[in-house]
C-alpha cells in the first residue's frame, strides 16, 4: 500500500517540475528536452499518474 503513495508522490513532484520550471533550466540537466511542448505533456502525464496512483493506495486501504 505504501508503494503507491512512495511512487505517485514522486510521480507527482517529477510533473510539477516538469509543468513549472522553464524549459532553458531543465535542458541544463536533461540535456535532450527539445520541445517546450512535449516537455509540457510528459509532465502532464506524470501528475495524472501520481495522482491516480495515491487515489489507488487510498481505495485499497
Amino acid at each position: 500500500m505504501s508503494g503507491y503513495f512512495t511512487v505517485g508522490g514522486f510521480f507527482v513532484v517529477v510533473g510539477l517540475l516538469f509543468l513549472l520550471l522553464p524549459l532553458e533550466q531543465l535542458q541544463k540537466a536533461f540535456r535532450h528536452m527539445r520541445s517546450k511542448v512535449t516537455t509540457k505533456i510528459g509532465g502532464a502525464v506524470f501528475l495524472a499518474l501520481g495522482l491516480f496512483m495515491v487515489v489507488q493506495g487510498v481505495l485499497a486501504l
